[in-house]
C-alpha cells in the first residue's frame, strides 16, 4: 500500500529523470563520452522501471480512501475521507470547512479500470497561481474524482489553466512501449556506438526526446500535451542535423522541423478553438461538459421539440444519435485541425513526404525511436483528445478519412514494395501500417478504435524488431541494399525467425498479436457499415504480407551473396532485445487482453455515433425524418 501511494510522484520521477539528467549528461559527454553513454542507459531505465510500476498499480485491486464530489444543488464541494475496517467517513464541506462524520463503508474497487495515477503539478487560474490543481487533493492512486469541478469562462486568458500527469489505461501501454523502447536503444547505442563525435550532445538529445514523449502521453492537459509535443521537435532535430548520414542531414532536418511545424500550427489552433468552445483545456473536463451538453440536447432540446420520439426504442436511438451529431458538427472544424497536426506526424498521405528523406537519414536508433514510439504519440494523441471526447465529430468525416487512411496503406505498401534498401522499405511500411491505425479511429466505432489503439503497441514492437535487425545487419556487413544480401538464413538462423515472425504479424497472420488488432479493425469497418472501404483496406494487407516476404527471401533465402561466406550469428547480448519484443508479439497474438485490459474499457464508455442495422430500420428512420420536414 505504501509503494502505491507513491504512485503518483513515481509517475513525475518517470519524466523528470529523462528531462533533468539531459543537461548533466551533455555536461559530462564533453568530457567522458563513455559515462554520458552508461548515465542516460540508467536514467532511461530507471524511467522505465517507474513506468512499469505505476502501469502495474493501474490494475490491482483497490480500496478508495477518499473522494472529492461537487454538488450541483448546494453548489458546494464535498470533501470525503473514509476510514479503513469502519463503516465511517470524514465529510468535510470543502466551501464552509465544516467537517462531521457520517456512516459509510469504505468503497472497494476489484474491477481497477476506472483507476488512474495523477501527479498534480500546478493549476493557473484569474491570475493566481495553486502548485495543486482544484480536482486532486490526494496525489495518490486511491483518489478517485467524482464529479469534478467545471469552469467556463473567456476571454481566453480568464480560462483556467493546470497541469499534471495521469497514467491510465489509455496512456500506461504507450508509455511503458515508449520507456520500454527507450532503454533498449539506449543500451544499444552505449554498447555499439562508440564513434558518435559530442556524444553528449547525442545523448542528452535522445533523453530530451523521449521524456518528450512521455510528457504527451502522461498530459492531463491540451496545452500541456502541445508543450511536451514540440519538446519532442527540438531533440529529433539535433540528432538528424548532427548526427545523419550524409551531407544533406541538415536539409533533411530543416524539412522534417518545417513539416512538423505546419502541422503543429494546426494542431494549436483546432486545441484553442476546442477549449474555447468547452471553456477548459483540460481532457477530463472536456469529457465531462461533452456529455453535459449531450444531455442538455438529447433531454431539453430533441426531448422537448419533439416528445413523442422518445415513445419508442428506436425514436429514443435516433434521439441520441441526433444528439451527438449536432455536438459532432458544432465541433467539426476544430477536431479537423487537430487531426492535420496528427496526420502530419503519423506520415499519413499527402502529408508524408519529410519521412522518407528523415527515417534514411538518421542513425538507426534514432529512426528506430521515429517510427515505434514518435509517429506513435500521434496516433495516441488521436485516441486521447479526440476518439475518447470528440468522436461525433469524426463521424462526419468518416468515408473522407478513411479515403485517406486506404490511399496511405496502399502508397506506403506499394513504395515499401519498390524499395532497395531495407531501410527505405522499412521507412514506406511504417508510413503503411500508420494508415491501418488512422482507417480505425475514421471508423469511429468500438472495435475499430480498440483495434487502432492495440495496433500502436503491436506496431511499434514489430517495428522496432526490423529496425534492430537492420542494424544487427548493418554492423556486421556495413550495408542493407538488398542486392548485396542474401542466403544468411543458414548463418543466421536466429536473425532470420524473429525477421518471420514479425513480418508475419505486421501482415496480420494468426496467432501473432498483428492479426488481433488488424481483425478488431476490420470488425469496426463492418459494425460502421463502410463494406467498400472495409474491403479495399482488406486487400491492402495483402500488400503488406508481399513486401515483407519478398524482404525475407533477398535477405534471408537464396544464394549466399559474395562477401558473406563468413557471415555468423552475433553475439546473443546484441539480438536479446528483438528477443524480448518477439516473445511480446506471441503473447499478446495469443493472449491479447493483457493488453486491451487497459484501454477497452475506457473506449467503451466513449460517445461514438450508434449504428442503426436493418433495411426495417432505414425505412422507419425515414418515416421520422418524413414526419419532421412536414412539421
Amino acid at each position: 500500500m505504501i509503494l502505491d501511494m507513491l504512485a503518483g510522484y513515481e509517475l513525475a520521477a518517470s519524466v523528470a529523470v529523462l528531462i533533468a539528467l539531459s543537461p548533466i549528461v551533455y555536461s559530462v559527454g564533453k568530457k567522458w563520452g563513455k559515462a554520458a553513454a552508461w548515465l542516460s542507459v540508467a536514467a532511461a531505465a530507471i524511467s522505465a522501471i517507474l513506468v512499469i510500476h505505476v502501469s502495474s498499480t493501474l490494475l490491482t485491486s483497490y480500496n478508495l480512501m477518499a473522494s472529492i464530489s461537487f454538488d450541483l444543488v448546494s453548489k458546494d464541494y464535498q470533501l470525503v475521507v473514509y476510514v479503513p475496517f469502519q463503516n465511517v467517513a470524514l465529510n468535510v464541506n470543502l466551501s464552509s470547512w465544516q467537517a462531521s462524520l457520517v456512516t459509510s463503508a469504505v468503497p472497494y474497487y476489484p474491477n481497477p479500470f476506472d483507476r488512474s495515477v495523477v501527479y498534480p503539478a500546478f493549476h493557473f487560474f484569474q491570475y493566481r497561481l495553486m502548485l495543486r490543481p482544484y480536482y486532486n487533493v490526494i496525489p495518490q492512486p486511491a483518489f478517485r474524482i467524482e464529479s469534478p469541478i467545471v469552469v467556463s469562462m473567456n476571454p481566453l486568458v480568464l480560462l483556467p489553466l493546470d497541469a499534471g500527469l495521469v497514467a491510465d489505461g489509455l496512456s500506461a501501454p504507450v508509455a511503458m512501449l515508449i520507456s520500454g523502447l527507450g532503454a533498449l536503444v539506449m543500451f544499444y547505442c552505449a554498447k555499439s556506438m562508440d564513434d558518435l563525435k559530442q556524444p553528449g550532445t547525442f545523448y542528452a538529445s535522445l533523453l530530451l526526446f523521449i521524456g518528450g514523449m512521455l510528457g504527451v502521453v502522461f498530459s492531463t492537459n491540451i496545452i500541456e500535451f502541445f508543450v511536451f509535443w514540440e519538446l519532442m521537435l527540438l531533440p529529433t532535430y539535433v540528432l538528424v542535423a548532427y548526427y545523419g548520414l550524409t551531407e544533406k542531414r541538415g536539409v533533411t532536418a530543416l524539412k522534417y522541423f518545417l513539416w512538423t511545424t505546419f502541422g503543429s500550427a494546426f494542431m494549436l489552433v483546432g486545441m484553442l478553438m476546442t477549449g474555447i468552445n468547452l471553456g477548459t483545456f483540460n481532457m477530463q473536463e472536456m469529457g465531462i461538459i461533452i456529455n453535459a451538453y449531450q444531455n442538455f440536447i438529447y433531454s431539453s432540446v430533441i426531448g422537448n421539440l419533439i416528445p413523442w420520439m422518445a415513445s419508442t426504442l428506436l425514436g429514443q436511438q435516433v434521439q441520441l444519435w441526433l444528439a451527438l451529431a449536432i455536438i459532432g458538427a458544432v465541433m467539426v472544424l476544430p477536431v479537423a485541425l487537430v487531426l492535420v497536426g496528427f496526420a502530419v506526424k503519423m506520415a499519413i498521405f499527402p502529408l508524408h513526404t519529410w519521412l522518407p528523406d528523415t527515417y534514411m537519414e538518421a542513425p538507426m536508433p534514432v529512426t528506430l525511436l521515429l517510427s515505434a514510439a514518435m509517429t506513435k504519440t500521434a496516433a495516441y494523441g488521436i485516441a486521447r483528445i479526440v476518439s475518447l471526447y470528440l468522436a461525433p465529430s469524426v463521424s462526419m468525416m468518416t468515408i473522407g478519412l478513411g479515403i485517406l487512411a486506404i490511399i496511405t496503406a496502399f502508397y506506403g505498401g506499394i513504395m515499401a514494395l519498390t524499395q532497395k534498401n531495407l531501410k527505405a522499405m522499412l521507412a514506406y511500411s511504417s508510413m503503411s501500417q500508420m494508415g491501418y491505425i488512422f482507417f480505425g479511429y475514421a471508423m469511429n466505432t468500438f472495435f475499430s478504435v480498440t483495434g487502432s489503439f492495440f495496433h500502436i503497441i503491436n506496431h511499434g514492437i514489430c517495428i522496432a524488431t526490423w529496425f534492430m535487425i537492420a542494424g544487427l545487419l548493418l554492423r556486421q556487413f556495413g550495408t542493407l541494399d538488398f542486392d548485396k544480401l542474401g542466403g544468411l538464413a543458414g548463418k543466421m538462423p536466429l536473425t532470420a525467425t524473429l525477421a518471420v515472425i514479425s513480418a508475419l504479424s505486421l501482415a496480420g497472420i494468426p496467432p501473432l498479436s498483428g492479426f488481433a488488432s488488424e481483425w478488431m479493425i476490420f470488425v469496426g469497418g463492418a459494425v460502421a457499415n463502410q463494406y467498400l472501404l472495409l474491403g479495399l483496406m482488406v486487400l491492402a494487407t495483402a500488400v503488406t504480407l508481399a513486401y515483407y516476404l519478398w524482404a525475407v527471401r533477398r535477405i534471408f533465402f537464396g544464394p549466399v551473396k559474395s562477401g558473406l561466406e563468413d557471415a555468423k550469428e552475433l553475439p546473443l547480448k546484441y539480438i536479446a532485445p528483438a528477443i524480448i519484443l518477439v516473445v511480446f508479439t506471441v503473447i499478446l497474438g495469443i493472449a491479447p487482453n493483457m493488453a486491451m485490459q487497459f484501454f477497452a474499457p475506457l473506449f467503451g464508455a466513449a460517445p461514438f455515433l450508434p449504428t442503426i442495422y436493418g433495411w426495417e430500420q432505414i425505412r422507419q428512420i425515414a418515416n421520422i425524418l418524413t414526419v419532421l420536414m412536414m412539421i
